[in-house]
């Protein structure tokens, strides 16, 4: 395993990461796997057989995943391709900050957005079935 990817003090070069061997290996499969779940949620998505915010989350979520999996396989490719400044190790870096800077979003919007979401639109159901008009399931 080449544990100079994991050197804390090489990631402000402009060097690109050496990705050969299992670590190159493991770090494409992550990539990859991100790609794979991201295709896997959309073709889910096309069943429509969940609630509307079950929807929502899904959809965020595999577009979370499916761009940064694309973006990690092309720092990958950048990387395999010793580009010097393209394939810097810094964009490791920024990559996981963006996908847990992300991920917060999303942990927050499934935590408090959807549950109020769905309070308000049980309140708006309770009050629409005395309204005259169309009849709403």
């Amino acid at each position: 395993m080449n544990f100079s990817f994991f050197n804390p003090a090489a990631y402000l070069t402009a060097q690109p990461a050496p990705v050969d061997g299992l670590t190159g290996k493991i770090i494409f499969g992550v990539f990859l796997l991100f790609c794979l779940l991201g295709v896997v949620g959309r073709i889910m998505l096309e069943q429509r057989t969940f609630d509307r915010y079950v929807i929502r989350i899904m959809n965020r979520w595999s577009t979370c995943l499916l761009t940064m999996g694309f973006l990690g396989l092309m720092i990958f490719f950048l990387s395999y391709e010793n580009i010097p400044l393209l394939g810097a190790r810094f964009w490791y870096v920024l990559w996981v900050i963006g996908f847990l800077v992300w991920t917060f979003f999303l942990v927050r919007f499934m935590t408090r957005e959807v549950p109020a979401l769905r309070e308000k639109n049980l309140r708006e159901h309770a009050k629409s079935k005395y309204l005259p008009g169309r009849k709403r399931a």
